[in-house]
């Protein structure tokens, strides 16, 4: 799928008009490269609203989800159930960076591996992450995400904070 254009309702419980291109996507989760952000953005699919024709379609119907007299709710902190059991592999941090995030990892009930693997779910990339690993991953239907998306995840269960 080369572009794909939707109506998100995030963790966040924020509605918003996306447009991606360069797709891939899991049974669960799908990315692309932000139009209007220039940055890969990873979404669930079980919050996907409505899918577009065209970006202005998506911009358009935007107001037709949103409930009259909507205020977003606020989201308490927490562990969320849906990151259970991700197998996530960390490629381009510095050694103690990458021990944080490994403990972190752990502590939220998921599983580290140390390359990209039939079973893995997410790679998070440092600043020095390689471009062989990330397209292998790309191309096996992996969520690749940056360390901000990963605490995210923790946080919410979603891997990004749209708007």
């Amino acid at each position: 799928m080369e572009q794909m254009h939707f109506i998100y309702l995030n963790a966040k419980g924020i509605y918003g008009a996306h447009s991606i291109s360069h797709v891939s996507s899991s049974t669960d989760h799908f990315q692309g490269i932000c139009c209007t952000e220039k940055a890969i953005r990873t979404f669930r699919w079980d919050q996907v609203l409505e899918q577009c024709s065209s970006q202005q379609a998506a911009i358009d119907n935007l107001s037709k989800h949103i409930p009259e007299n909507y205020t977003p709710p606020i989201r308490k902190k927490g562990k969320s159930p849906q990151k259970a059991g991700f197998d996530v592999c960390f490629t381009g941090f510095k050694k103690e960076d990458r021990e944080k995030l490994t403990e972190l990892a752990i502590q939220n009930g998921m599983v580290v591996r140390n390359s990209v693997t039939k079973q893995l779910q997410v790679l998070c990339c440092g600043y020095n992450a390689g471009p062989t690993k990330v397209t292998t991953a790309r191309m096996q239907g992996v969520l690749v995400m940056g360390v901000d998306q990963f605490y995210a995840l923790i946080e919410t269960g979603e891997t990004l904070a749209s708007n």
